[in-house]
Protein backbone atom coordinates (compact mmCIF):
# COMPACT_ATOMS: atom_id res chain seq x y z
CA UNK A 1 0.00 0.00 0.00
CA UNK A 2 2.70 2.56 0.98
CA UNK A 3 4.41 1.89 -2.67
CA UNK A 4 1.29 2.28 -4.25
CA UNK A 5 0.51 5.61 -2.43
CA UNK A 6 3.82 6.42 -3.38
CA UNK A 7 3.24 6.51 -6.83
CA UNK A 8 0.05 8.51 -6.47
CA UNK A 9 2.38 11.57 -4.01
CA UNK A 10 4.90 11.43 -6.30
CA UNK A 11 3.03 12.83 -8.86
CA UNK A 12 -0.15 14.66 -7.40
CA UNK A 13 0.43 17.96 -6.53
CA UNK A 14 2.56 17.66 -10.56
CA UNK A 15 -0.16 17.32 -12.68
CA UNK A 16 -1.84 20.47 -13.10
CA UNK A 17 1.63 21.90 -13.52
CA UNK A 18 2.54 19.49 -16.34
CA UNK A 19 -0.84 20.21 -18.41
CA UNK A 20 0.18 23.49 -18.14
CA UNK A 21 3.75 22.13 -19.74
CA UNK A 22 1.25 20.52 -22.36
CA UNK A 23 -0.76 23.61 -23.33
CA UNK A 24 -3.50 23.64 -21.04
CA UNK A 25 -4.47 27.07 -19.80
CA UNK A 26 -6.39 27.39 -16.47
CA UNK A 27 -9.89 26.42 -17.90
CA UNK A 28 -8.91 23.78 -19.63
CA UNK A 29 -7.09 22.61 -16.34
CA UNK A 30 -10.57 23.02 -14.56
CA UNK A 31 -11.95 21.12 -17.51
CA UNK A 32 -9.46 17.83 -16.98
CA UNK A 33 -9.98 17.17 -13.47
CA UNK A 34 -13.49 17.60 -13.77
CA UNK A 35 -13.43 15.08 -16.28
CA UNK A 36 -11.61 13.35 -14.41
CA UNK A 37 -13.93 13.28 -11.51
CA UNK A 38 -16.52 11.43 -13.65
CA UNK A 39 -14.39 8.24 -13.86
CA UNK A 40 -14.43 7.21 -10.04
CA UNK A 41 -17.98 7.89 -10.13
CA UNK A 42 -18.61 5.00 -12.83
CA UNK A 43 -15.46 2.49 -10.90
CA UNK A 44 -15.82 3.49 -7.19
CA UNK A 45 -19.25 1.62 -6.06
CA UNK A 46 -18.46 -1.43 -8.51
CA UNK A 47 -14.43 -1.72 -7.50
CA UNK A 48 -15.97 -1.63 -3.42
CA UNK A 49 -18.62 -4.59 -4.55
CA UNK A 50 -16.03 -6.42 -6.67
CA UNK A 51 -13.72 -6.15 -3.30
CA UNK A 52 -16.41 -7.82 -1.19
CA UNK A 53 -17.25 -10.92 -3.71
CA UNK A 54 -14.09 -11.95 -5.00
CA UNK A 55 -11.79 -11.05 -1.45
CA UNK A 56 -9.47 -7.96 -0.44
CA UNK A 57 -6.71 -9.12 -1.98
CA UNK A 58 -7.51 -10.29 -5.21
CA UNK A 59 -9.07 -6.88 -5.62
CA UNK A 60 -6.21 -5.15 -4.61
CA UNK A 61 -3.81 -6.50 -7.28
CA UNK A 62 -6.16 -6.06 -10.41
CA UNK A 63 -6.06 -2.28 -8.74
CA UNK A 64 -2.74 -1.98 -8.40
CA UNK A 65 -1.92 -2.95 -12.21
CA UNK A 66 -4.43 -0.42 -13.28
CA UNK A 67 -2.34 2.14 -11.14
CA UNK A 68 0.91 1.05 -13.06
CA UNK A 69 -1.04 1.97 -16.34
CA UNK A 70 -1.66 5.25 -15.23
CA UNK A 71 1.51 6.56 -14.98
CA UNK A 72 2.99 4.76 -18.48
CA UNK A 73 -0.24 6.70 -20.36
CA UNK A 74 0.70 10.29 -18.58
CA UNK A 75 4.39 9.44 -19.13
CA UNK A 76 4.19 9.66 -22.87
CA UNK A 77 0.74 12.17 -23.24
CA UNK A 78 1.61 14.00 -26.03
CA UNK A 79 -1.43 16.53 -25.03
CA UNK A 80 -3.66 17.11 -22.10
CA UNK A 81 -6.10 15.79 -23.80
CA UNK A 82 -4.21 12.39 -24.31
CA UNK A 83 -3.25 12.38 -21.06
CA UNK A 84 -7.27 11.83 -20.08
CA UNK A 85 -6.94 7.90 -19.55
CA UNK A 86 -4.28 8.62 -17.29
CA UNK A 87 -7.01 9.49 -14.70
CA UNK A 88 -9.37 6.69 -15.44
CA UNK A 89 -6.67 4.20 -15.29
CA UNK A 90 -6.00 5.57 -11.97
CA UNK A 91 -9.85 5.46 -11.37
CA UNK A 92 -9.93 1.69 -11.59
CA UNK A 93 -6.78 1.58 -9.64
CA UNK A 94 -8.30 3.84 -6.57
CA UNK A 95 -11.80 2.27 -6.78
CA UNK A 96 -10.51 -1.52 -6.14
CA UNK A 97 -6.97 -0.60 -3.88
CA UNK A 98 -8.91 2.08 -1.16
CA UNK A 99 -11.78 0.33 -0.34
CA UNK A 100 -10.37 -2.58 -0.08
CA UNK A 101 -7.48 -1.98 2.32
CA UNK A 102 -10.08 -0.12 4.13
CA UNK A 103 -12.60 -3.01 4.28
CA UNK A 104 -9.05 -5.56 5.15
CA UNK A 105 -8.54 -2.84 8.21
CA UNK A 106 -12.38 -2.93 9.07
CA UNK A 107 -12.48 -6.38 8.95
CA UNK A 108 -9.67 -7.96 11.21
CA UNK A 109 -10.89 -4.88 14.09
CA UNK A 110 -13.46 -3.95 16.40
CA UNK A 111 -15.41 -0.48 17.98
CA UNK A 112 -12.92 -0.80 21.20
CA UNK A 113 -9.77 -0.60 18.65
CA UNK A 114 -10.85 0.45 15.31
CA UNK A 115 -9.41 3.67 15.24
CA UNK A 116 -5.76 3.13 16.89
CA UNK A 117 -5.66 0.47 13.96
CA UNK A 118 -6.70 2.88 11.40
CA UNK A 119 -4.20 5.45 12.80
CA UNK A 120 -1.74 3.06 12.65
CA UNK A 121 -1.73 1.74 9.07
CA UNK A 122 -2.85 5.13 7.68
CA UNK A 123 0.46 6.81 9.62
CA UNK A 124 2.67 4.19 7.58
CA UNK A 125 1.06 3.88 4.33
CA UNK A 126 1.40 8.21 4.58
CA UNK A 127 5.11 8.30 4.80
CA UNK A 128 4.82 7.73 1.60
CA UNK A 129 3.34 11.39 1.62
CA UNK A 130 6.85 12.64 3.60
CA UNK A 131 8.75 10.90 1.02
CA UNK A 132 7.05 11.04 -2.67
CA UNK A 133 6.39 14.90 -3.07
CA UNK A 134 9.95 16.09 -2.85
CA UNK A 135 11.41 12.99 -4.65
CA UNK A 136 9.03 13.57 -7.54
CA UNK A 137 9.52 17.26 -7.44
CA UNK A 138 12.97 16.55 -7.49
CA UNK A 139 12.68 14.23 -10.37
CA UNK A 140 10.77 16.76 -12.46
CA UNK A 141 12.93 19.39 -11.68
CA UNK A 142 15.96 17.68 -13.14
CA UNK A 143 14.69 14.66 -15.41
CA UNK A 144 11.90 15.91 -16.38
CA UNK A 145 8.24 14.56 -15.78
CA UNK A 146 8.52 11.42 -18.61
CA UNK A 147 11.33 10.29 -15.81
CA UNK A 148 8.98 11.20 -12.77
CA UNK A 149 5.74 9.27 -14.93
CA UNK A 150 8.12 6.24 -15.31
CA UNK A 151 9.29 6.19 -11.48
CA UNK A 152 5.67 6.17 -9.91
CA UNK A 153 5.02 3.26 -12.98
CA UNK A 154 8.02 1.10 -10.95
CA UNK A 155 6.75 1.88 -7.82
CA UNK A 156 2.56 0.79 -8.54
CA UNK A 157 4.45 -2.17 -10.10
CA UNK A 158 6.47 -3.35 -7.62
CA UNK A 159 3.25 -3.52 -5.46
CA UNK A 160 1.32 -5.11 -7.97
CA UNK A 161 4.13 -7.90 -7.49
CA UNK A 162 3.98 -8.33 -4.11
CA UNK A 163 0.18 -8.09 -3.87
CA UNK A 164 0.13 -10.96 -6.15
CA UNK A 165 2.84 -12.98 -4.17
CA UNK A 166 0.37 -12.29 -0.83
CA UNK A 167 -2.78 -13.59 -2.62
CA UNK A 168 -0.88 -16.96 -3.35
CA UNK A 169 -0.06 -17.16 0.40
CA UNK A 170 -2.89 -15.92 2.28
CA UNK A 171 -4.85 -19.01 4.08
CA UNK A 172 -7.80 -16.36 4.23
CA UNK A 173 -11.25 -17.63 3.17
CA UNK A 174 -12.26 -16.17 -0.15
CA UNK A 175 -15.57 -15.02 -0.68
CA UNK A 176 -17.81 -17.56 -2.15
CA UNK A 177 -20.30 -14.52 -3.93
CA UNK A 178 -20.97 -14.55 -7.26
CA UNK A 179 -19.91 -11.98 -9.70
CA UNK A 180 -23.44 -11.25 -11.32
CA UNK A 181 -26.73 -8.64 -11.32
CA UNK A 182 -28.33 -10.66 -8.59
CA UNK A 183 -25.28 -10.12 -6.35
CA UNK A 184 -24.38 -6.44 -6.68
CA UNK A 185 -28.40 -6.16 -7.11
CA UNK A 186 -28.78 -7.75 -3.80
CA UNK A 187 -25.61 -5.42 -2.37
CA UNK A 188 -26.78 -2.10 -3.76
CA UNK A 189 -30.85 -2.72 -2.13
CA UNK A 190 -29.52 -3.35 0.96
CA UNK A 191 -27.22 0.10 1.28
CA UNK A 192 -29.35 1.79 -0.26
CA UNK A 193 -31.43 0.68 2.97
CA UNK A 194 -29.02 2.05 5.24
CA UNK A 195 -28.70 5.93 3.10
CA UNK A 196 -32.48 6.12 3.57
CA UNK A 197 -33.13 5.39 6.91
CA UNK A 198 -31.30 8.71 8.00
CA UNK A 199 -28.71 7.37 10.74
CA UNK A 200 -24.71 7.62 10.65
CA UNK A 201 -24.54 6.74 6.90
CA UNK A 202 -27.02 9.84 6.28
CA UNK A 203 -25.44 11.95 8.70
CA UNK A 204 -21.69 11.01 6.82
CA UNK A 205 -22.91 11.71 3.28
CA UNK A 206 -24.58 14.88 4.56
CA UNK A 207 -21.00 16.08 5.99
CA UNK A 208 -18.68 14.71 3.83
CA UNK A 209 -20.53 15.71 0.89
CA UNK A 210 -20.51 20.00 1.89
CA UNK A 211 -16.66 19.27 3.16
CA UNK A 212 -15.48 17.74 -0.55
CA UNK A 213 -17.51 20.44 -2.75
CA UNK A 214 -15.50 22.72 -0.34
CA UNK A 215 -12.45 21.37 -1.16
CA UNK A 216 -12.77 20.54 -4.58
CA UNK A 217 -13.87 23.99 -5.73
CA UNK A 218 -9.73 24.96 -5.25
CA UNK A 219 -7.61 21.83 -4.29
CA UNK A 220 -6.34 21.30 -7.94
CA UNK A 221 -5.67 25.04 -8.47
CA UNK A 222 -3.37 25.60 -5.40
CA UNK A 223 -0.12 24.19 -7.52
CA UNK A 224 -1.20 26.07 -10.28
CA UNK A 225 -1.18 29.22 -8.19
CA UNK A 226 2.26 28.61 -6.41
CA UNK A 227 3.63 28.51 -9.80
CA UNK A 228 1.60 31.21 -11.89
CA UNK A 229 1.09 33.59 -8.91
CA UNK A 230 3.20 32.86 -5.83
CA UNK A 231 6.62 31.91 -8.32
CA UNK A 232 6.76 28.21 -6.49
CA UNK A 233 9.67 26.09 -7.96
CA UNK A 234 8.66 22.73 -8.73
CA UNK A 235 10.96 21.37 -6.34
CA UNK A 236 9.29 23.67 -3.47
CA UNK A 237 6.07 22.30 -4.57
CA UNK A 238 7.40 18.76 -3.74
CA UNK A 239 8.25 20.26 -0.34
CA UNK A 240 5.40 21.74 0.37
CA UNK A 241 3.72 18.42 -0.61
CA UNK A 242 6.28 16.75 1.63
CA UNK A 243 5.69 18.78 4.67
CA UNK A 244 1.76 17.71 4.28
CA UNK A 245 2.67 14.33 4.23
CA UNK A 246 4.45 14.77 7.55
CA UNK A 247 1.94 16.21 9.45
CA UNK A 248 -0.49 14.18 8.24
CA UNK A 249 1.85 11.05 9.03
CA UNK A 250 2.49 12.37 12.75
CA UNK A 251 -1.23 13.48 13.46
CA UNK A 252 -3.08 10.02 11.97
CA UNK A 253 -2.39 7.72 14.95
CA UNK A 254 -2.98 10.47 17.72
CA UNK A 255 -6.18 11.01 15.34
CA UNK A 256 -6.84 7.09 15.66
CA UNK A 257 -6.59 7.36 19.66
CA UNK A 258 -8.63 10.46 19.95
CA UNK A 259 -11.32 8.47 18.02
CA UNK A 260 -11.06 6.03 20.56
CA UNK A 261 -11.13 7.47 23.94
CA UNK A 262 -13.88 10.46 22.65
CA UNK A 263 -16.20 10.21 19.30
CA UNK A 264 -15.36 9.71 15.87
CA UNK A 265 -17.68 13.13 15.99
CA UNK A 266 -15.26 14.84 17.55
CA UNK A 267 -12.43 14.06 15.18
CA UNK A 268 -14.91 14.59 11.70
CA UNK A 269 -15.23 18.21 13.70
CA UNK A 270 -11.90 19.10 14.51
CA UNK A 271 -10.72 17.95 11.48
CA UNK A 272 -12.92 20.37 9.15
CA UNK A 273 -11.29 23.06 11.24
CA UNK A 274 -8.17 22.56 10.23
CA UNK A 275 -8.55 21.97 6.66
CA UNK A 276 -10.59 25.37 6.75
CA UNK A 277 -7.64 27.54 8.45
CA UNK A 278 -5.34 26.07 5.85
CA UNK A 279 -7.25 27.43 3.25
CA UNK A 280 -7.22 30.52 4.81
CA UNK A 281 -3.93 30.87 5.35
CA UNK A 282 -3.13 29.98 1.81
CA UNK A 283 -5.38 32.72 0.29
CA UNK A 284 -3.53 35.29 2.72
CA UNK A 285 -0.15 34.36 1.78
CA UNK A 286 2.65 35.42 -0.72
CA UNK A 287 5.81 33.52 0.60
CA UNK A 288 7.30 30.09 1.07
CA UNK A 289 6.51 30.07 4.97
CA UNK A 290 3.01 31.10 4.67
CA UNK A 291 2.07 28.54 2.02
CA UNK A 292 4.00 26.01 4.43
CA UNK A 293 2.08 26.37 7.16
CA UNK A 294 -1.22 26.11 4.93
CA UNK A 295 0.20 22.59 4.13
CA UNK A 296 0.68 21.35 7.65
CA UNK A 297 -2.40 22.35 8.58
CA UNK A 298 -4.40 20.74 5.78
CA UNK A 299 -2.05 17.38 6.67
CA UNK A 300 -3.23 17.80 10.23
CA UNK A 301 -7.00 18.40 9.20
CA UNK A 302 -6.86 14.91 7.42
CA UNK A 303 -4.58 13.04 9.50
CA UNK A 304 -7.53 13.66 12.27
CA UNK A 305 -10.36 13.29 9.48
CA UNK A 306 -10.03 9.92 8.34
CA UNK A 307 -9.34 7.59 11.02
CA UNK A 308 -12.89 8.96 12.48
CA UNK A 309 -14.84 8.68 8.89
CA UNK A 310 -13.22 5.34 8.00
CA UNK A 311 -14.22 4.12 11.76
CA UNK A 312 -17.41 5.26 11.57
CA UNK A 313 -18.42 3.51 8.20
CA UNK A 314 -17.17 0.56 9.77
CA UNK A 315 -19.36 1.04 12.68
CA UNK A 316 -22.75 1.63 10.88
CA UNK A 317 -22.02 -1.29 7.87
CA UNK A 318 -22.12 -4.90 7.99
CA UNK A 319 -19.02 -6.71 7.36
CA UNK A 320 -20.19 -7.78 3.93
CA UNK A 321 -20.95 -4.33 2.60
CA UNK A 322 -17.86 -2.99 3.94
CA UNK A 323 -16.11 -2.47 0.60
CA UNK A 324 -19.30 -1.53 -1.13
CA UNK A 325 -19.59 0.98 1.89
CA UNK A 326 -16.47 2.54 1.34
CA UNK A 327 -17.00 2.84 -2.58
CA UNK A 328 -20.18 3.83 -2.58
CA UNK A 329 -19.44 6.92 0.04
CA UNK A 330 -16.77 8.05 -2.32
CA UNK A 331 -19.02 7.75 -5.30
CA UNK A 332 -21.71 9.98 -3.81
CA UNK A 333 -19.16 12.85 -2.95
CA UNK A 334 -17.96 12.90 -6.29
CA UNK A 335 -21.17 12.99 -7.60
CA UNK A 336 -21.87 16.36 -5.55
CA UNK A 337 -18.74 17.75 -6.52
CA UNK A 338 -18.24 17.15 -9.75
CA UNK A 339 -18.25 20.27 -11.49
CA UNK A 340 -16.59 21.87 -8.48
CA UNK A 341 -13.09 22.01 -9.99
CA UNK A 342 -14.34 23.78 -13.42
CA UNK A 343 -16.18 26.00 -11.16
CA UNK A 344 -13.36 27.18 -9.29
CA UNK A 345 -11.43 27.71 -12.05
CA UNK A 346 -14.22 30.17 -13.84
CA UNK A 347 -14.02 32.15 -10.36
CA UNK A 348 -10.08 32.13 -10.36
CA UNK A 349 -10.48 33.59 -14.44
CA UNK A 350 -14.18 36.23 -13.46
CA UNK A 351 -13.01 37.33 -9.97
CA UNK A 352 -9.67 36.79 -8.77
CA UNK A 353 -7.06 34.14 -8.32
CA UNK A 354 -7.56 34.28 -4.69
CA UNK A 355 -11.38 34.10 -4.85
CA UNK A 356 -11.43 29.97 -5.43
CA UNK A 357 -9.86 29.74 -1.73
CA UNK A 358 -12.30 31.53 -0.03
CA UNK A 359 -14.98 30.19 -1.07
CA UNK A 360 -13.86 27.15 -0.02
CA UNK A 361 -13.00 28.83 3.46
CA UNK A 362 -17.18 29.62 3.52
CA UNK A 363 -18.41 26.69 2.36
CA UNK A 364 -16.13 24.84 4.93
CA UNK A 365 -17.46 26.39 7.50
CA UNK A 366 -21.27 25.31 6.34
CA UNK A 367 -20.38 21.62 6.83
CA UNK A 368 -19.56 22.23 10.56
CA UNK A 369 -22.97 22.61 10.93
CA UNK A 370 -24.59 19.23 10.41
CA UNK A 371 -21.40 17.78 12.17
CA UNK A 372 -21.82 19.86 15.58
CA UNK A 373 -25.58 18.32 15.56
CA UNK A 374 -25.87 15.19 17.97
CA UNK A 375 -25.36 11.85 17.13
CA UNK A 376 -25.84 8.47 18.07
CA UNK A 377 -23.46 6.02 16.77
CA UNK A 378 -24.16 2.26 17.20
CA UNK A 379 -22.48 1.10 20.36
CA UNK A 380 -21.68 4.76 21.86
CA UNK A 381 -23.64 7.13 23.29
CA UNK A 382 -24.58 10.93 21.62
CA UNK A 383 -21.48 12.98 22.21
CA UNK A 384 -21.65 16.40 23.24
CA UNK A 385 -20.33 19.08 21.47
CA UNK A 386 -16.63 19.19 21.76
CA UNK A 387 -15.95 22.66 23.81
CA UNK A 388 -18.71 20.81 26.64
CA UNK A 389 -16.50 16.99 26.44
CA UNK A 390 -14.69 16.93 30.18
CA UNK A 391 -10.98 16.76 29.17
CA UNK A 392 -8.79 13.92 31.19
Amino acid sequence: MTLAELSRTMTAVQVPVYLRELGADIGQIGLFFTISLVFPLLLRIFGGWLSDTIGRLRALVIGSAAGAITYAVYAYAPSWQIALPGPAFLACATALIYPSYKAYVADLTNDTNRGRFFGITDSVIRFAWVVGPPLGGAIGQMLGYRTMFLAAFGSFAIATLLFLSLTRKSSLPVPTSMINWPSLKTSFLEMGTLILAGGLVTWILIVDGIRDIAFKLSFDLMPVYLSDIAGISKTDIGILDGLFGLAIVLSTFPAGILVDKISERFGVMLGLIFMILSRLVFAFSNAFGGFALSWILLGIGGGLLDPAGSSLIARGVPRHLRGIAYGLVATSLGIFSLPAPWIGSRIWEAVDPRAPFLLTVFLGLLAIVPAWKKLVIPGKQAVPPPSATPTS
